[in-house]
């Protein structure tokens, strides 16, 4: 059996990536099942999980909700250029924004990178005019997601082997 170990990180052996690649998959699983799936007892799968749980390896379990299902039709990639100390308070301020999905401080060309939700153009154009109005150097480039091929995709033990094999 390969063990991967990370720098201060704890050892992650192929049955750990078993796991975690079969929780990104249905976090729901119960420990008898992921058990049975890696050859591993509900305990002693419970005891894998719960250490990598401590070590903040999995750092939650939630529901993935379809934005478009409630309304949300429209979703943005917002590029953001602003100075750099207006960008380094900016993220505090973005989260008072319910329809940003994501915020990320960006080195570049750009300073940030945000995805936004919004029910119409003018529901998109209000949260344009929220984003830049925390201060006059913020200047925005509005990209429309027309299609999303995969979203949230899943960290996987082949990912991590051929990157660390580069």
């Amino acid at each position: 059996m390969t063990t991967i170990a990370f720098e201060s990180k704890p050892a992650v052996d192929a049955r750990d990536w078993q796991l975690l690649e079969l929780l990104q998959k249905d976090a729901r699983a119960g420990y008898a099942e992921l058990g049975r799936q890696v050859g591993l007892s509900a305990p002693a799968t419970a005891e894998r999980v719960k250490r990598l749980e401590d070590a903040g390896v999995i750092r939650g379990y939630r529901a993935v909700v379809d934005p478009q299902k409630l309304g949300y039709t429209i979703e943005a990639v917002i590029r953001l250029r602003c100075d750099g100390s207006v960008c380094s308070k900016l993220g505090p301020a973005l989260a008072d924004i319910p329809e940003i999905m994501d915020y990320r401080r960006l080195a570049g060309e750009d300073s940030g990178s945000l995805r936004v939700i919004a029910m119409s153009v003018a529901h998109l154009e209000s949260v344009l005019d929220r984003i830049v109005s925390f201060h006059p150097s913020i200047s925005t480039t509005t990209l429309v997601v027309l299609q999303t091929s995969y979203a949230n995709r899943a960290l996987s033990r082949a990912m991590w082997l051929s990157a660390s094999a580069t």
